[in-house]
């Protein structure tokens, strides 16, 4: 077979299918090509049961962690029949709490419907994956801190504030670039859906990023507006959780799209 540099799979690897990427078939490894033509590269695409039963617990757990935040008044702070009073006062952690969990729950529904219509992961949907996850396991810590010093207000606030901006801007991204990788191998996508949208999901993946890096800078003078603004995103991304109507070609698999 001179001329091809292939990597053979074994068939019977489990979770796993030979595929090729660029060739038209799914199923075949490609047929010996002439010296110094353009050799395919043979990859292997795992299915997405695996994925989505990591990612779903990894959110589970870091939606849960959330919860720890909401602290207990100590009982020497508060004067009898003080408790309401005490609770109310510390409503700026109920937001901070209120923004996450909402951030976290639309991530898995965006997440869920992002595995249905994707067809086979390979490397790079995994390390993107894997990128995502990051930053939902991370976003507790910057919501512990919104917690505990917003109330505090000053440079303290808005360092809390700020930085749960970051970590939020940063766990957009890779939103972005998987919409952006399913664009340019539209292959990896379930019938009925094509590069036309995906690339149409890539642009509404990165409408929260512009508005999440004003919040944050606004998180440096107005904390408690940044706060306002990060429930606000959550919102958006809840009402387009389904993803954009989007009419697909009939024959979206293995095309390049429009």
């Amino acid at each position: 077979m001179t001329g091809v540099r292939a990597r053979t799979v074994p068939s019977g690897a489990r979770g796993y299918d030979r595929c090729v990427i660029g060739s038209p078939s799914e199923s075949a490894l490609p047929n010996p090509s002439p010296a110094g033509a353009p050799v395919e590269i043979t990859t292997r695409l795992s299915s997405t049961a695996r994925v989505e039963a990591f990612s779903d617990g990894v959110m589970a757990i870091a939606i849960t962690l959330l919860v720890l935040d909401l602290k207990v008044p100590p009982l020497d702070a508060v004067t009898p029949g003080g408790l309401l009073s005490a609770l109310a006062a510390r409503w700026p952690s109920y937001v901070a709490y209120l923004a996450a969990f909402l951030t976290i729950g639309i991530i898995w529904l965006n997440h869920r419907t992002l595995v249905d219509r994707i067809s086979r992961f390979d490397a790079r949907l995994h390390w993107l994956n894997l990128m995502l996850l990051l930053g939902v396991a991370t976003l507790p810590w910057p919501t512990a801190l919104v917690a505990e010093y917003v109330q505090r207000g000053g440079a303290d606030a808005s360092a809390a504030t700020a930085l749960y901006g970051l970590t939020a801007t940063l766990m957009a991204l890779p939103w972005g670039f998987i919409w952006r990788h399913l664009a340019d191998q539209p292959q990896l996508l379930e019938p009925g859906y094509d590069a036309a949208y995906a690339r149409a999901e890539w642009r509404r993946g990165f409408i929260g990023l512009p508005i999440y890096a004003v919040a944050t800078l606004v998180a440096l003078v107005l904390p408690l507006l940044a706060l306002a603004l990060y429930l606000g995103i959550a919102i958006l991304y809840a009402i387009t959780s389904q993803g954009l109507a989007v009419q697909a070609a009939p024959n979206a698999m293995g095309e390049g799209g429009a």
